[in-house]
C-alpha cells in the first residue's frame, strides 16, 4: 500500500491506498490503524483508504480544538480532497462513530456505509463498567490468538487512548447524532459481535431503532473486532452489502 499526506485546511491527514475496485474508506478504531487479513481480503475487490485520524498513531495533531462531529467534517474534506467522489465507508467502534458523523453531515459523499460495532451510543441509564486495561483484551477479542503480532510502543498505545478521549470518547451517548440518524437514506449495514464486552448489544439495538432500515447482523464467535474474530465472514456480509446496487426505497 502506498503512505501519502493529505494537507487539509486545519490538519493534515496521513493514509494508507491500495487495492483495485471502488473505493472504500475505512476508519480505524480508537487503537489506531491496522492491517487485518479482512482488509487485505477486501483490497481485492476495492481500493482501500485508510486514513489515519490526526494525532492518532503518532501523527501530526490537528492545529484547531476537534472534537468527533469536526472529524467527521475533516474526513469529508478528505474525500473532496483526495478520493473526489461519492465512497463506500467502513467504520469500527470510534471509527463507527467518526463514520456516523460524516453521513450525517455530508451524506452526498456517502454511498453506503457499514459500522462494525460503532462507539458513541451508550444507552442512557445503563452503567458503563470501568476501563481496566487487565481485560481488554478478552473485552475485544472472542479470538486473542488470531491477532497479528503487536507492532505499536506502548507509548503510542497509551497516547491514541488518552487522544480518543479527548476527541470525546468519554461521552456515553452522542444524543445530538442520534437525534440526526433517522434522516440518512443511504444503505446501512451494522454488525455487532455476540461476545463484544466493549459496546453492549443494546447500543446496536440503538443505532437500529434510529435508523429503521439499517440492517443488523450479530456475528457468533466474536467480539468487539469482528474483522480479526471472524474474517471471513466478515468480509463476506461487507462485499455482499457494498457490492449490491440497490437502496432502500
Amino acid at each position: 500500500m502506498q503512505n501519502l499526506l493529505a494537507p487539509l485546511a486545519d490538519c493534515e491527514i496521513r493514509y494508507l491506498v491500495g487495492g483495485q475496485g471502488p473505493s472504500l474508506l475505512c476508519l480505524h478504531p480508537a487503537s489506531g490503524v491496522r492491517i487485518t487479513p479482512a482488509l487485505e481480503e477486501l483490497m481485492q475487490s476495492f481500493t482501500l483508504y485508510l486514513p489515519t485520524l490526526p494525532g492518532f498513531d503518532g501523527t501530526a495533531p490537528p492545529r484547531v480544538a476537534a472534537m468527533v462531529p469536526l472529524l467527521g467534517c475533516w474526513i469529508g474534506e478528505f474525500i473532496d480532497t483526495v478520493i473526489g467522489a461519492p465512497v463506500r465507508v467502513a467504520g469500527h467502534s470510534f471509527g463507527g462513530w467518526v463514520a456516523s458523523w460524516l453521513a450525517v453531515q455530508r451524506p452526498a459523499l456517502v454511498e453506503s456505509l457499514v459500522l462494525q460495532c460503532p462507539a458513541g451510543f451508550w444507552p442512557r441509564g445503563m452503567p458503563r463498567p470501568a476501563a481496566d486495561p487487565a481485560t481488554q483484551l478478552a473485552r475485544t477479542y472472542a479470538h486473542p490468538e488470531r491477532r497479528r503480532a503487536e507492532t505499536k510502543s506502548d507509548e503510542v498505545i497509551a497516547a491514541n487512548r488518552r487522544l480518543a478521549v479527548e476527541y470525546g470518547a468519554g461521552l456515553a451517548c452522542d444524543d445530538a447524532l442520534v437525534a440526526r440518524l433517522a434522516q440518512l437514506e443511504l444503505p446501512v449495514l451494522l454488525l455487532h459481535g455476540r461476545q463484544d464486552g466493549i459496546v453492549p448489544m443494546e447500543s446496536a439495538r440503538l443505532v437500529q431503532a434510529a435508523i429503521p432500515h439499517a440492517r443488523l447482523v450479530w456475528v457468533d464467535d466474536a467480539a468487539h473486532n469482528i474483522e480479526v474474530d471472524q474474517p471471513h465472514v466478515y468480509t463476506r456480509l461487507v462485499k455482499q452489502f457494498l457490492l449490491a446496487d440497490a437502496r432502500p426505497a
